[in-house]
């Protein structure tokens, strides 16, 4: 849980697959994925990445150096597993959009879906952004302990 200023108390999975991200569902702020405005889609994430950074220490097993969030990512919310791309948008370092679905935050997210027990071993799933349409698919192939 994160306190969000001006948003409140918000419920956020942070994970990691090449860099550390926060993962939110775009409505419990307030937004629409596919039709808010990116500017505030923006300042939403940013807000988010900023409380995070306040609020907790990031560590990496291995790499100190590797141990910070560097962004957002905003979901669509439809993480359980489905043949239909499942959409978001990644804002990161100084507020910038990344055109992709993003390939480390399509991967931290499939670790992410696979932990909860979203998604199975091999099972494709399609990532969708919000910001250009684009889709990028995946699949845990093992799990690492």
């Amino acid at each position: 849980m994160v306190d969000v200023p001006g948003r409140g108390k918000v419920m956020v999975d942070i994970a990691y697959g090449g860099a550390f991200y926060a993962f939110v569902t775009a409505e419990k702020l307030g937004l629409d994925i596919c039709s808010a405005k990116t500017r505030d889609l923006v300042d939403a994430a940013s807000a988010v990445t900023e409380a995070v950074k306040a609020q907790f220490k990031i560590n990496h097993p291995d790499s100190e150096d590797l141990a910070f969030l560097y962004g957002t990512i905003l979901t669509d919310g439809k993480d359980a597993y489905t043949k239909e791309p499942t959409t978001n948008i990644c804002v990161f370092a100084d507020e910038q959009v990344d055109r992709s679905p993003t390939g480390s935050g399509v991967t931290a997210r499939i670790a992410l879906q696979y932990h909860k027990g979203l998604l199975e071993l091999n099972q494709t799933r399609a990532f969708k952004s919000s910001a250009t349409g684009s889709v990028f698919t995946g699949k845990a192939v093992r799990e690492l302990l």
